[in-house]
């Protein structure tokens, strides 16, 4: 094969991996509306069966995040919630195994375990996608989205 060949692969290769970087961690699109509110608390809940999801925002702007981890996964799958940059957030986790939540990006940690509910709370200081995960397991069970 000529070089001028493998050149040309690996250019084209490399904007392939550019252009499926760039998609992959955009920030969130400026035309996406934020998720509806009123009177209350941000809540999603992952019950054991389905997930279910309710939305309310109170005078205070706290938003609380439930997760139920059964056999080391979060139910309902990866939960998703999303903040503005301000607000209190309240992450719940409920598990039926040993571990440590972790919120990437804010560092916080709290041990959880059966029968023994992880509560972390904090103010979103930082604009940014982060992970939330199962530390020992290296298992993601969220993703908290703060905007500006």
């Amino acid at each position: 094969m000529p070089r001028w060949a493998v050149v040309v692969i690996f250019v084209v290769a490399g904007l392939a991996v550019i252009a499926g970087l760039y998609f992959a961690f955009r920030p969130a699109s400026e035309t996406t509306a934020p998720p509806a509110t009123t009177a209350g608390t941000t809540e999603q809940t992952a019950t054991t069966e389905e997930t279910t999801t309710q939305e309310t925002t109170t005078e205070a702007e706290r938003a609380t995040l439930r997760i139920t981890v059964r056999g080391g996964e979060p139910v309902g799958g990866i939960q998703h919630l999303t903040v503005r940059k301000g607000q209190e957030v309240r992450v719940r986790v409920e598990a039926d195994v040993a571990d440590e939540v972790h919120v990437h990006g804010y560092d916080l940690m709290q041990d959880v375990a059966p029968g023994e509910e992880a509560r972390i709370e904090f103010e979103a200081t930082i604009v940014g996608r982060f992970e939330i995960e199962l530390e020992d397991r290296g298992v993601p069970i969220a993703e908290l989205e703060v905007r500006p």
